[in-house]
């Protein structure tokens, strides 16, 4: 077994040890230690993939061109740094190695925001960001062809278990949305992200309501609440919010708006379900001059009987 895997099995192995210790000093370590045996497991995968080559060739974050004897441009790592997350997918690509699936970017931002900002993350934040690596930490030993039960011993069993035990979390906090009617428009709830922790774990305190503007919400991972209008802001922004940064910046068009009846950010434009995902109200029919079908886009704000071509039409001959 090569130093670089035996310190990321060692470091995961620790990280799961600080998280299971009722210690309050010990999440910062359970973090860093956890973080650190991901990285370094994806690093392996690196340097598995090009056995003959020399491990700072394959993982160094900075590099100079230089003259070979021969006169040729060889790159030569420069300094003792290495490769980051982002450079680590980056590599994973240009070795035509595919990235697997889970969620290492949790782990990521609470590992800073404990190093940078102190912050005090909930055990159940930090439970719902182990779980969330559970499918990567599996790939990355898929690919090295390995046993993450060997490998890791009793720590696999506590993810295993933890896994398991976020999941049902997971499932009983969606339960009590199931009634709102956009719920079953939405793909993916795991991307729901708490104001206060940034946990999935969001929920209505009433599991029969169906009428967003009636929502008492709350965070079962840090025991925030929130109003009604706070929680679906909070489902609005954390499902559509990456695909509207992604949109605009391909030159398309936006996917949250403000409502023209209720005025939040709730208005969606994509999606099985278009409309306000507050107060419900629906942008629809035609144009009453062009007969141009009706939506956020186009509707006239100061006529919205009328397109904006149509209202500036109009308003132009009188």
């Amino acid at each position: 077994m090569s130093e670089l895997l035996t310190n990321a099995i060692y470091s995961i192995q620790l990280g799961i040890e600080d998280y299971q210790s009722n210690d309050d000093r010990r999440p910062i370590s359970a973090l860093r230690n956890f973080y650190a045996g991901v990285l370094l497991l994806g690093k392996e995968c690196l340097l598995n993939a090009a056995p003959d080559a020399e491990p700072m060739e394959i993982l160094a974050s900075k590099f100079v061109p230089s003259l070979d004897e021969d006169g040729q441009v060889v790159m030569t790592p420069k300094g003792q740094s290495t490769i980051d997350l982002n450079e680590l997918r980056e590599r994973f690509s240009t070795f035509k190695l595919k990235w697997p699936e889970g969620n290492i970017k949790d782990l990521q931002r609470l590992r800073n925001d404990f190093e940078h900002f102190h912050s005090k993350a909930p055990k159940d934040a930090i439970r719902q960001a182990i779980a969330a690596c559970f499918p990567l930490v599996e790939g990355f030993f898929s690919i090295l062809l390995k046993s993450p039960k060997v490998s890791l011993g009793s720590a696999w069993d506590v993810m295993l278990a933890e896994r398991a035990f976020f999941n049902k979390q997971k499932a009983d906090c969606d339960a009590t949305l199931q009634s709102l009617p956009w719920w079953h428009s939405l793909e993916d709830s795991s991307a729901f992200s708490c104001t206060e922790c940034s946990s999935s774990l969001l929920f209505q305190a009433d599991a029969s309501n169906a009428e967003p503007t009636l929502i008492a919400g709350g965070c079962k991972a840090c025991a925030a609440e929130f109003s009604a209008e706070e929680t679906v802001t909070m489902i609005v922004e954390s499902v559509f919010g990456v695909d509207e940064f992604e949109r605009v910046k391909d030159g398309g068009e936006q996917t949250i708006y403000d409502c023209p009846e209720c005025a939040y950010p709730t208005y969606v434009q994509a999606g099985m379900y278009v409309g306000c995902y507050y107060c419900q109200y629906v942008i629809e029919g035609e144009c009453a001059r062009c007969f141009t079908d009706m939506n956020i886009n186009n509707q006239s704000v100061n006529n919205p009987s009328l397109c904006d071509y149509c209202d500036h039409v109009t308003s132009r001959d009188d």
